[in-house]
Formats: structure tokens, C-alpha cells, sequence
């Protein structure tokens, strides 16, 4: 697992930030924002950046198993890490949470799905696969009543197309939600300080990546 020590004003040592959204979604760019602002990643690396994912998965290997084992979480106070939408409920209410959840438009995430699948030498339909697509809403619809259903835990919803075609905004309720949900909200920082750290992840963002558009 990789660390980088870091405690800026965005950080919450007693809590977990989740990163969630289906798979393809832009969860591995909001990891990317996230350590951009200082905070702490959970990831081992396990699963190598490729032609889908050319910065990196940001991933946990352990979190497959979440629902069988969840003590890896205890490790993972005061970092974030990517758990999609589907494993949501398998959070033990033993820890606490802030959750940003990312979401994009379905027929996007299901030809980048689609397009991974044949990358990968799979012959896949999923594009235009109806079961799939019903399947992913559902996985929406429950994960948005799972989190609607546990008000202790402060929830962030960013949508991708407005993230990749106008960051700044985007960027800054980021900053903010973290902020807000800090070990110390009150803290001040300076206003150069602010600006660099927001600078540093509008930076991230890069259009050419975006590769599936509708």
C-alpha cells in the first residue's frame, strides 16, 4: 500500500473518504483529485495502469473482498479509497465515512466498459445491452437510498461531464466538501495556499481522456 503523510486542512484522520460510482465512471480520476488536494491514498497498486486507465487504477485489492472481510478498513482512516457503488452497503457501521460519489451519463460508462472488454480480447455487446444498463441504474437507485438512509455520513455527488468540461467550479465544491467535513472545519488556510491546492487539481483534469462522449 503507498503513503504519503500529508495532513492538510482537507483532512479527516478519524474518517474514511470513499470514492464510489460504477465501474468506468471516473472513480480513478477522483482519486487522482483527491491526492492532488493532500489527501492520503489507500492503494496497492496491484492492478497496473493501461491503455483504459493510462494514470492508474488508484486501487485496493482488499476491498474485492469487502464483503467477506472488511478489517482492511481500519487501515484506511484518514485515506481514501475507491469502493464502486455496488459494494457500498458491505460498509461496516463500525467506521466513519465521507463518501464522494461520481456520476456519468450510462451510455458512457457502458461503451468504456465495452471498449475495455474488447481491449482486453472479450467480445462484449455491453453497450447496448439492456439487462446491463437496467442492472446499473438499479445499482444507482440502491446506492443512492443506502446513502439517502445514513445522514451521518456527509455524501459529495460530482457529475463527470461538468467535472471534465468546466473543472474549476467542480474543483472548488470538492475543496469545499472536504472542508466542510474535516477534522478541523474551521481552520483557516491561506488564501495563496487555497488557491495553489485548487490549482494543483483542476490540473488533473485533462479532456483527452474523456474518450467516450455522448
Amino acid at each position: 500500500m503507498s503513503t504519503d503523510r500529508r495532513s492538510p486542512p482537507l483532512a479527516a484522520p478519524e474518517r474514511i473518504t470513499v470514492v464510489s460510482g460504477l465501474p468506468r465512471a471516473g472513480t480513478s480520476l477522483l482519486m487522482q483529485l483527491l491526492a492532488a488536494a493532500g489527501i492520503e491514498l489507500a492503494r496497492d497498486d496491484a492492478r497496473a495502469p493501461d491503455a483504459d486507465n493510462p494514470r492508474g487504477y488508484s486501487e485496493l485489492a482488499a476491498v474485492k473482498g469487502i464483503r467477506r472481510d472488511a478489517s482492511f478498513l481500519a487501515s484506511c482512516r484518514g485515506r481514501a479509497v475507491k469502493i464502486v457503488a455496488p459494494l457500498l452497503p458491505a460498509l461496516p457501521a463500525d467506521q466513519a465515512y465521507r463518501v464522494v460519489f461520481v456520476e456519468r451519463e450510462l451510455a458512457e460508462v457502458l461503451a468504456s466498459q465495452r471498449t475495455m472488454l474488447q481491449r482486453a480480447g472479450h467480445a462484449s455487446a455491453a453497450e447496448g445491452d439492456p439487462d446491463l444498463a437496467r442492472a446499473f441504474d438499479a445499482t444507482l437507485v440502491r446506492a443512492r437510498a443506502w446513502l439517502a438512509a445514513r445522514p451521518a455520513i456527509d455524501t459529495l455527488f460530482i457529475d463527470h461531464r461538468r467535472l471534465i468540461e468546466a473543472p474549476r467550479p467542480t474543483v472548488e465544491r470538492l475543496a469545499d466538501f472536504l472542508v466542510r467535513t474535516s477534522a478541523d472545519p474551521a481552520r483557516s488556510e491561506p488564501e495563496a495556499a487555497r488557491r495553489a491546492r485548487l490549482d494543483a487539481m483542476a490540473a488533473v483534469i485533462d479532456p483527452a481522456l474523456h474518450r467516450q462522449r455522448r
